[in-house]
């Protein structure tokens, strides 16, 4: 936890810096107001904002930052407010560029900010241990309907409407698509290599681990068989996989960010606190396992237990 308490110490600092210098550039230079307005004749609804965000993103940000840093026990408050302002800030940003199709810019860099506020504000706070809940003993079926129902949600949401909604706010602004030969083709075998990947390893979590891949219903026991035998991580690959290549059959810059910002997410944040909660069910057996099969590249030779 203490890696995540650092990582959110400096996105914080960095976020509230970044808020206070967007709006030193706004006041100082006029003519940069135009790609941020909400209204296409009037700057009034963007500079009236200038009051909050300084005070709640700018400066409840760096104070968030020194509380985290400090490990104070009201760092998950001022969190939660950051991240409560944010949301606010950019949902409002949104819902003004539907209405007035302008100020689309100031949305793709609010729903970022929006999302790592959020996620940090998750995992520091003190309820975060409820994320993590062994699966109740039940029939391998029963497990294994859950698993491929989590599968059908998550990827319905992943992969398909966040990369839609993504691809509207690119043509909003005019940022260009890639396109080259054979490149519908290419993005779905790729992806559908991907996914089986995925869909092997989530199989294998349910049927050895007798666990889904939700945290909330996770494993009983620890999986070091299948595909987990050659890497740590198989089903974030796959999903950071799919993500790309979801990406690359829309041709999308922003939706290539979208999938890279996700695993940046899961390395920074979520594995961290994963493995800390894997070393606690599983002790010196996990940490035989983290010791010789990596994260992200996978072994030429498959881990067998105790053989190290």
């Amino acid at each position: 936890m203490r890696k995540v308490r650092r990582a959110a110490a400096i996105y914080f600092m960095l976020q509230g810096l970044a808020v206070a210098l967007w709006w030193l550039l706004l006041f100082t230079t006029p003519s940069s107001r135009k790609y941020f307005v909400l209204e296409g004749n009037s700057e009034t609804s963007l500079m009236a904002l200038w009051l909050a965000d300084l005070v709640f993103l700018a400066a409840g940000s760096l104070a968030a930052c020194w509380l985290v840093f400090r490990n104070s026990k009201y760092a998950p408050a001022a969190l939660w407010l950051v991240a409560g302002a944010m949301s606010y800030a950019a949902f409002y940003c949104l819902a003004f560029a539907w209405v007035t199709d302008t100020g689309w810019l100031g949305v793709l860099l609010m729903l970022p900010a929006m999302i790592w506020s959020g996620v940090f504000a998750v995992t520091l706070s003190p309820t975060v241990e409820l994320m993590f809940r062994q699966a109740v003993v039940s029939s391998t079926g029963w497990i294994l309907a859950k698993t491929y129902a989590q599968i059908i949600v998550a990827w319905s949401i992943i992969l398909v409407i966040f990369p839609y909604l993504i691809t509207i706010i690119e043509d909003k602004l005019s940022i260009p698509r890639f396109h080259f030969q054979f490149q519908e083709p290419l993005a779905a075998v790729l992806f559908a290599s991907i996914s089986f990947l995925g869909i092997m390893s989530a199989h294998t979590m349910a049927r050895i681990g007798q666990g889904t891949p939700l945290p909330l219903d996770s494993s009983n026991k620890l999986v070091v068989r299948g595909t987990y035998s050659y890497v740590r991580n198989p089903m974030a690959i796959s999903g950071i996989g799919q993500g790309l290549m979801v990406a690359l059959w829309f041709g999308s810059p922003l939706v290539a960010l979208y999938a890279l910002m996700g695993s940046l997410i899961w390395q920074i944040v979520f594995r961290p606190i994963e493995e800390d909660d894997l070393v606690e069910k599983f002790g010196a057996d996990y940490e035989d396992y983290r010791e010789h099969v990596r994260c992200w590249i996978p072994n030429i030779r498959s881990y067998r237990a105790g053989a190290g």
